[in-house]
């Protein structure tokens, strides 16, 4: 079950209540083919269009949530900054958000940060201000470590999709890369592209229903798929 928490009314994000999330990765080459094919099964996200997502993703400084999510599937804890904007635009809310996920049980806390994405996208991640921009989070979920960091940024595209046949949203994730490293975290060259997208399933069902099994003749198989453990490797090169 994911629960969200959503402490600003300014939000527009929709906090329903799924029970399942499904992830696929998909060669990076057949995301458009995909893309082009999920849109003639499931409609577009009218109040979604697809827009480029940019997100910090914070950790300890001996990056302890990246350790959660090499060493377990149970345990895992995300702490980043998001923007969202149109593909052509720089404008965008900015939040703050915590997402755990405890065995099948997920919580999503999120604020909405008083910044300019167009602003924030300037400054180093070696920038102090990175840190402040934790304070409203950590009001909304005190339970956040103690001592946390930007590691890197990291960028894609996002189309949205909505299945009316079960009442389940699908996202592709394409075009992602890790565009800026905190020197003081990691080393390594940018950006640095993935060579996969990411397909995922929310809903209540514990597998894709059957007019969505075609995925996998574009190459898509399931994944419990980390971005940020992703990116991470293929800046430092990290081979587990």
């Amino acid at each position: 079950m994911i629960g969200t928490r959503l402490l600003d009314p300014r939000l527009d994000r929709n906090p329903g209540v799924l029970d399942h999330e499904i992830k696929f990765v998909v060669p990076a080459s057949s995301a458009g083919p995909l893309c082009a094919w999920v849109a003639g099964v499931c409609p577009p996200e009218r109040a979604h269009p697809p827009a480029r997502v940019s997100s910090v993703y914070f950790d300890t400084p001996g990056l302890a949530l990246l350790s959660e999510k090499i060493d377990s599937d149970y345990l895992k804890t995300k702490v980043r900054v998001r923007w969202y904007g149109a593909i052509d635009s720089r404008a965008s809310a900015v939040f703050a958000e915590v997402k755990r996920r405890v065995g099948n049980r997920r919580e999503k806390t999120r604020v909405r940060l008083d910044v300019e994405a167009a602003e924030i996208a300037r400054w180093p991640l070696s920038d102090p201000r990175w840190v402040a921009l934790m304070w409203p989070l950590r009001a909304a979920a005190p339970e956040l470590p103690a001592r946390l960091v930007p590691v890197l940024t990291l960028t894609y595209v996002r189309s949205r999709f909505v299945d009316p046949r079960c009442a389940a949203r699908l996202t592709l994730d394409q075009h992602i890369a890790t565009t800026a490293v905190n020197p003081g975290v990691a080393t390594g060259r940018v950006p640095a592209w993935l060579d996969v997208a990411v397909f995922e399933y929310k809903g209540a069902l514990f597998d894709v229903p059957p007019h969505l099994r075609p995925i996998v003749r574009f190459g898509a198989r399931r994944h419990t798929f980390s971005k940020y453990l992703a990116c991470y490797q293929a800046v430092t090169r990290l081979v587990l």
